[in-house]
Protein backbone atom coordinates (compact mmCIF):
# COMPACT_ATOMS: atom_id res chain seq x y z
CA UNK A 1 0.00 0.00 0.00
CA UNK A 2 1.30 3.48 -0.86
CA UNK A 3 2.19 6.08 1.75
CA UNK A 4 -0.76 8.18 0.54
CA UNK A 5 -3.15 5.25 0.96
CA UNK A 6 -1.75 4.50 4.44
CA UNK A 7 -2.39 8.09 5.50
CA UNK A 8 -5.90 8.07 4.11
CA UNK A 9 -6.67 4.79 5.85
CA UNK A 10 -5.27 5.76 9.24
CA UNK A 11 -6.63 9.31 9.30
CA UNK A 12 -10.14 7.86 9.02
CA UNK A 13 -9.85 5.53 12.01
CA UNK A 14 -12.38 6.54 14.66
CA UNK A 15 -10.60 6.98 18.00
CA UNK A 16 -13.19 9.26 19.60
CA UNK A 17 -13.82 6.64 22.31
CA UNK A 18 -10.24 7.12 23.49
CA UNK A 19 -10.35 10.89 23.94
CA UNK A 20 -10.00 12.04 27.55
CA UNK A 21 -10.53 15.54 28.90
CA UNK A 22 -7.94 16.63 31.45
CA UNK A 23 -7.49 19.68 33.67
CA UNK A 24 -8.32 22.95 31.94
CA UNK A 25 -10.56 21.29 29.39
CA UNK A 26 -7.66 20.00 27.30
CA UNK A 27 -8.36 16.85 25.32
CA UNK A 28 -5.94 13.96 24.97
CA UNK A 29 -6.06 10.70 23.09
CA UNK A 30 -5.23 7.70 25.26
CA UNK A 31 -1.89 6.20 24.22
CA UNK A 32 -3.33 2.69 24.56
CA UNK A 33 -6.19 3.46 22.16
CA UNK A 34 -3.83 5.16 19.69
CA UNK A 35 -1.39 2.25 19.71
CA UNK A 36 -4.11 -0.44 19.62
CA UNK A 37 -5.74 1.33 16.67
CA UNK A 38 -2.42 1.40 14.83
CA UNK A 39 -1.78 -2.28 15.60
CA UNK A 40 -5.22 -3.19 14.24
CA UNK A 41 -4.20 -1.79 10.87
CA UNK A 42 -0.42 -2.32 10.85
CA UNK A 43 0.65 -4.97 13.41
CA UNK A 44 4.29 -4.69 12.30
CA UNK A 45 4.52 -0.97 13.07
CA UNK A 46 7.26 -0.05 15.56
CA UNK A 47 8.26 2.85 17.79
CA UNK A 48 11.56 3.95 19.32
CA UNK A 49 12.46 6.41 22.08
CA UNK A 50 15.23 8.81 21.09
CA UNK A 51 17.69 10.51 23.42
CA UNK A 52 15.88 13.32 25.28
CA UNK A 53 17.04 16.91 24.96
CA UNK A 54 18.00 18.55 28.28
CA UNK A 55 17.71 22.33 28.02
CA UNK A 56 19.63 24.95 29.97
CA UNK A 57 16.59 26.02 32.02
CA UNK A 58 16.14 22.50 33.40
CA UNK A 59 13.26 21.54 31.14
CA UNK A 60 13.36 18.39 29.05
CA UNK A 61 12.22 17.55 25.52
CA UNK A 62 11.32 13.89 24.92
CA UNK A 63 11.53 12.41 21.43
CA UNK A 64 10.34 9.30 19.64
CA UNK A 65 9.82 7.81 16.19
CA UNK A 66 7.04 5.63 14.79
CA UNK A 67 7.57 3.53 11.68
CA UNK A 68 4.74 2.23 9.48
CA UNK A 69 5.53 0.38 6.25
CA UNK A 70 9.12 1.75 6.12
CA UNK A 71 7.89 5.32 6.62
CA UNK A 72 9.28 6.86 9.81
CA UNK A 73 8.04 10.02 11.48
CA UNK A 74 9.76 11.73 14.40
CA UNK A 75 8.06 13.85 17.06
CA UNK A 76 9.21 15.74 20.14
CA UNK A 77 7.35 17.10 23.14
CA UNK A 78 8.38 19.06 26.26
CA UNK A 79 7.70 17.48 29.64
CA UNK A 80 4.66 19.42 30.88
CA UNK A 81 2.78 19.92 34.13
CA UNK A 82 -1.01 19.69 34.57
CA UNK A 83 -1.35 23.24 33.25
CA UNK A 84 0.50 22.31 30.06
CA UNK A 85 3.55 24.35 31.10
CA UNK A 86 7.14 23.03 30.70
CA UNK A 87 8.47 21.50 33.92
CA UNK A 88 11.88 22.28 35.33
CA UNK A 89 13.63 19.15 36.69
CA UNK A 90 10.75 16.73 35.95
CA UNK A 91 10.47 13.48 37.90
CA UNK A 92 10.14 9.98 36.45
CA UNK A 93 6.33 10.12 36.40
CA UNK A 94 6.35 13.45 34.50
CA UNK A 95 8.91 12.07 32.09
CA UNK A 96 6.91 8.88 31.45
CA UNK A 97 3.68 10.84 30.87
CA UNK A 98 5.42 13.07 28.35
CA UNK A 99 6.83 10.06 26.51
CA UNK A 100 3.40 8.53 26.06
CA UNK A 101 1.92 11.83 24.88
CA UNK A 102 4.80 12.15 22.46
CA UNK A 103 4.09 8.65 21.17
CA UNK A 104 0.45 9.61 20.53
CA UNK A 105 1.53 12.71 18.59
CA UNK A 106 3.97 10.67 16.54
CA UNK A 107 1.25 8.12 15.73
CA UNK A 108 -0.92 11.07 14.65
CA UNK A 109 1.76 12.00 12.11
CA UNK A 110 0.76 8.77 10.33
CA UNK A 111 -2.93 9.71 10.52
CA UNK A 112 -4.49 8.16 13.62
CA UNK A 113 -5.96 10.86 15.85
CA UNK A 114 -4.82 13.73 13.63
CA UNK A 115 -8.33 15.21 13.78
CA UNK A 116 -7.83 15.87 17.50
CA UNK A 117 -4.98 18.25 16.67
CA UNK A 118 -6.68 19.74 13.62
CA UNK A 119 -10.08 20.16 15.20
CA UNK A 120 -13.21 19.44 13.20
CA UNK A 121 -12.59 21.30 9.94
CA UNK A 122 -16.34 21.48 9.27
CA UNK A 123 -16.89 23.67 12.32
CA UNK A 124 -14.03 26.06 11.73
CA UNK A 125 -15.59 29.22 10.37
CA UNK A 126 -13.25 31.91 11.64
CA UNK A 127 -10.20 30.84 9.67
CA UNK A 128 -9.12 32.48 6.46
CA UNK A 129 -8.95 30.45 3.27
CA UNK A 130 -5.18 30.37 3.57
CA UNK A 131 -5.34 29.07 7.16
CA UNK A 132 -7.76 26.30 6.18
CA UNK A 133 -5.61 25.34 3.20
CA UNK A 134 -2.45 25.35 5.30
CA UNK A 135 -4.10 23.16 7.97
CA UNK A 136 -4.93 20.57 5.30
CA UNK A 137 -1.38 20.78 3.95
CA UNK A 138 0.04 20.27 7.44
CA UNK A 139 -2.26 17.28 7.90
CA UNK A 140 -1.11 15.81 4.59
CA UNK A 141 -4.70 15.23 3.43
CA UNK A 142 -4.28 15.76 -0.30
CA UNK A 143 -7.80 14.74 -1.32
CA UNK A 144 -9.43 16.99 1.30
CA UNK A 145 -7.18 19.79 0.04
CA UNK A 146 -8.25 19.01 -3.54
CA UNK A 147 -11.89 19.18 -2.46
CA UNK A 148 -11.37 22.47 -0.63
CA UNK A 149 -9.58 24.11 -3.56
CA UNK A 150 -12.21 22.94 -6.04
CA UNK A 151 -14.95 24.40 -3.86
CA UNK A 152 -13.45 27.86 -4.45
CA UNK A 153 -14.05 30.15 -7.40
CA UNK A 154 -11.11 31.05 -9.62
CA UNK A 155 -10.98 34.49 -8.00
CA UNK A 156 -10.92 32.94 -4.51
CA UNK A 157 -8.10 30.60 -5.53
CA UNK A 158 -6.04 33.55 -6.72
CA UNK A 159 -6.79 35.36 -3.45
CA UNK A 160 -5.66 32.26 -1.58
CA UNK A 161 -2.20 32.58 -3.10
CA UNK A 162 -2.09 36.30 -2.36
CA UNK A 163 -3.11 35.83 1.30
CA UNK A 164 -0.08 33.71 2.16
CA UNK A 165 2.06 35.59 4.73
CA UNK A 166 5.13 37.46 3.47
CA UNK A 167 8.05 35.10 3.22
CA UNK A 168 5.79 32.06 2.91
CA UNK A 169 4.20 32.65 -0.49
CA UNK A 170 6.70 30.53 -2.43
CA UNK A 171 6.58 27.68 0.08
CA UNK A 172 2.79 27.74 0.08
CA UNK A 173 2.57 27.74 -3.72
CA UNK A 174 4.96 24.77 -3.90
CA UNK A 175 2.98 22.87 -1.25
CA UNK A 176 -0.30 23.81 -2.97
CA UNK A 177 0.84 22.34 -6.27
CA UNK A 178 2.35 19.27 -4.59
CA UNK A 179 -0.89 18.49 -2.75
CA UNK A 180 -2.98 18.77 -5.91
CA UNK A 181 -0.50 16.57 -7.76
CA UNK A 182 -0.68 14.00 -4.97
CA UNK A 183 -4.46 13.99 -5.11
CA UNK A 184 -4.41 13.57 -8.89
CA UNK A 185 -2.02 10.62 -8.51
CA UNK A 186 -4.51 9.02 -6.14
CA UNK A 187 -7.37 9.55 -8.58
CA UNK A 188 -5.25 8.09 -11.38
CA UNK A 189 -4.47 4.99 -9.30
CA UNK A 190 -8.13 4.43 -8.46
CA UNK A 191 -9.22 5.09 -12.05
CA UNK A 192 -6.74 2.45 -13.21
CA UNK A 193 -8.17 -0.04 -10.70
CA UNK A 194 -11.69 0.71 -11.92
CA UNK A 195 -10.63 0.28 -15.56
CA UNK A 196 -9.05 -3.07 -14.71
CA UNK A 197 -12.23 -4.18 -12.94
CA UNK A 198 -14.31 -3.13 -15.94
CA UNK A 199 -11.99 -4.88 -18.40
CA UNK A 200 -12.13 -8.14 -16.43
CA UNK A 201 -15.81 -7.66 -15.54
CA UNK A 202 -14.83 -8.22 -11.92
CA UNK A 203 -17.84 -6.94 -9.96
CA UNK A 204 -16.22 -7.78 -6.61
CA UNK A 205 -13.08 -5.76 -7.34
CA UNK A 206 -15.20 -2.91 -8.64
CA UNK A 207 -17.34 -2.90 -5.50
CA UNK A 208 -14.32 -3.05 -3.19
CA UNK A 209 -12.68 -0.16 -5.01
CA UNK A 210 -15.73 2.08 -5.05
CA UNK A 211 -16.91 1.30 -1.52
CA UNK A 212 -13.67 2.62 -0.04
CA UNK A 213 -14.24 6.04 -1.60
CA UNK A 214 -15.88 9.08 -0.04
CA UNK A 215 -18.75 10.82 -1.81
CA UNK A 216 -16.40 13.49 -3.14
CA UNK A 217 -13.90 10.90 -4.38
CA UNK A 218 -16.66 8.99 -6.18
CA UNK A 219 -17.84 12.16 -7.87
CA UNK A 220 -14.29 13.09 -8.89
CA UNK A 221 -13.63 9.60 -10.28
CA UNK A 222 -16.95 9.47 -12.13
CA UNK A 223 -16.08 12.72 -13.91
CA UNK A 224 -12.79 11.15 -15.05
CA UNK A 225 -14.48 8.17 -16.72
CA UNK A 226 -15.72 8.43 -20.28
CA UNK A 227 -19.32 7.62 -21.25
CA UNK A 228 -18.49 4.03 -22.24
CA UNK A 229 -16.68 3.34 -18.97
CA UNK A 230 -19.55 4.85 -16.99
CA UNK A 231 -22.04 2.66 -18.86
CA UNK A 232 -19.92 -0.48 -18.34
CA UNK A 233 -19.47 0.34 -14.68
CA UNK A 234 -23.24 0.58 -14.19
CA UNK A 235 -23.76 -2.70 -16.06
CA UNK A 236 -21.18 -4.64 -14.03
CA UNK A 237 -22.44 -3.25 -10.72
CA UNK A 238 -25.98 -4.26 -11.67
Amino acid sequence: MSEVSNWRKLSRVDVSHGVEVKHGGLSYLSWSVAWASLMDEFPKATYEWLEPINLADGTVMVRCTVTVDDLTHEMQLPVLDHRNKPLSSPNSFDYNSAQMRCLVKCIAMHGIGISLYLGNMKTVVGESGYEKAQALIDAGDAVAFHQFINSLSEADQIELFNNAPPGKKTAYKDAHRAMLKQAEQFFTEVKTAIEEAIASEDSMLLAETVNELTTYERQALWARLDATQQSEMKRIKA
